[in-house]
């Protein structure tokens, strides 16, 4: 399962039902989960490489091919080639297409 962070975790909405009782949602959505369902679509990834001088910042862009507990395979756009990517180098990741979302009534600005 994933790991257990140092901090409070916090619940999404809840419903009030007619005792008056807050019934709390408890799904918990994880970048994986987002990016697992984008599949296929064209990405935009941005990294970083501590202490290293040769691969400071990285910019790949290509289509996501896989996405796993740690990692992200993206098929790059310039060399073809399949390249694999730890999530801890990466800073952020852009759609170019509209993403698909994993939440009913998530809103897409």
């Amino acid at each position: 399962m994933y790991w257990q962070y140092p901090y409070q975790q916090y619940q999404y909405g809840g419903n009030v039902s007619q005792a008056g009782n807050i019934q709390q949602r408890t799904e918990r959505y994880y970048s994986e989960d987002l990016l697992q369902k984008n599949i296929g679509k064209t990405v935009t990834v941005y990294l970083t490489f501590e202490n290293n001088k040769q691969w400071n910042a990285r910019q790949v862009t290509g289509k996501l091919r896989e996405v796993g507990r740690d990692f992200i395979l993206v098929k790059d756009r310039q060399t073809g080639k399949d390249q694999m990517y730890l999530n801890i180098n990466v800073d952020y990741i852009v759609f170019d297409d509209a993403p698909a979302t994993i939440a009913d009534g998530y809103d897409q600005d």
